[in-house]
C-alpha cells in the first residue's frame, strides 16, 4: 500500500492512467506553482505556466529517463517553461550577483540552476498555503462584515458573532437578541455560511486553497 506522499508509478503515468495523473497533480501542483512564483510575480501567469508544466509532463512521459527522479523530470520542465516565458516576452533577465549585464541569458540560466531554486518542500508549501488561506479568509470576512455594516444589519452582525465567534446555540441566540423563533436564527446562520462559501469559491478559482469546497459531496 502506497503512502499518500509517494509519487505515482511511472508505468501507470506512461499508460496514461487517469488516477495516476490526478495523484501526480495533487502531489506536485502547489510545489511547482511556488517554484514558478519565485521567478514570475504575477499569480495568473504563474498558474498558467504551472498548468503548462503538466501538459509538458504528459507529452514527455513516454521518453522518461529512469536515470532521473520524478522530481527532476517535473521541475526540469518547470524551469524550461519559466525560461521560455522570459524569452518569449523578452522580459529583463536576472543577472548573477555583481554582474552588470542584465541581458545575459546564460548568466540568468545559471541562476535558475543554483541551489536557491531547489524545488520547495511539502512543509514549505503547506506553510505558504496556510498563509494564503489566512489572507483570503481575512479579506472574505472584511467584505462580508462590511456589506452587513453598510446595510445597517447590526443585529445580524451581533447574532453571527455570537454563533460563530462565541460558539453560541441558535436557541440561546434567539433569547439573547429577542428573536421570537430560533428558526429565524438558523436561517441567518445558513445564509451566512452559504455567502461565505460563495466568497471562498470566488477567491479560490483554481481549487488550491479550500479543496473541501470542490469535493463531489459539497454544494
Amino acid at each position: 500500500m502506497h503512502d499518500q506522499h509517494d509519487p505515482p508509478d511511472i508505468a501507470a503515468l506512461q499508460a496514461m492512467d487517469e488516477a495516476a495523473w490526478t495523484r501526480l497533480q495533487d502531489l506536485y501542483f502547489r510545489r511547482v506553482y511556488f517554484f514558478v512564483k519565485r521567478w514570475v510575480s504575477d499569480h495568473q501567469t504563474a498558474e498558467d505556466l504551472t498548468q503548462d508544466v503538466f501538459v509538458g509532463a504528459v507529452k514527455g512521459i513516454p521518453r522518461f529517463d529512469p536515470e532521473f527522479t520524478l522530481d527532476q523530470f517535473i521541475f526540469g520542465i518547470a524551469k524550461n517553461r519559466v525560461i521560455d516565458h522570459f524569452r518569449k516576452h523578452k522580459l529583463p533577465l536576472i543577472p548573477a550577483k555583481g554582474d552588470p549585464d542584465s541581458e545575459r541569458s546564460a548568466i540568468w540560466i545559471e541562476n535558475m540552476a543554483s541551489p536557491s531554486t531547489e524545488p520547495p518542500s511539502r512543509e514549505l508549501v503547506a506553510s505558504e498555503d496556510s498563509r494564503r488561506r489566512r489572507k483570503v479568509l481575512g479579506a472574505m470576512l472584511r467584505q462580508f462584515v462590511g456589506e452587513l455594516w453598510d446595510a445597517g444589519e447590526f443585529q445580524k452582525l451581533m447574532v453571527l458573532e455570537y454563533l460563530f465567534v462565541l460558539g453560541g446555540r441558535n436557541k440561546d441566540a434567539a433569547q439573547r437578541f429577542g428573536i421570537p423563533d430560533e428558526k429565524h436564527v438558523a436561517g441567518m446562520k445558513f445564509r451566512a455560511i452559504e455567502k461565505l462559501r460563495g466568497l471562498a469559491r470566488q477567491n479560490d478559482p483554481n481549487h488550491s486553497l479550500f479543496r473541501g469546497l470542490w469535493s463531489p459531496g459539497s454544494r
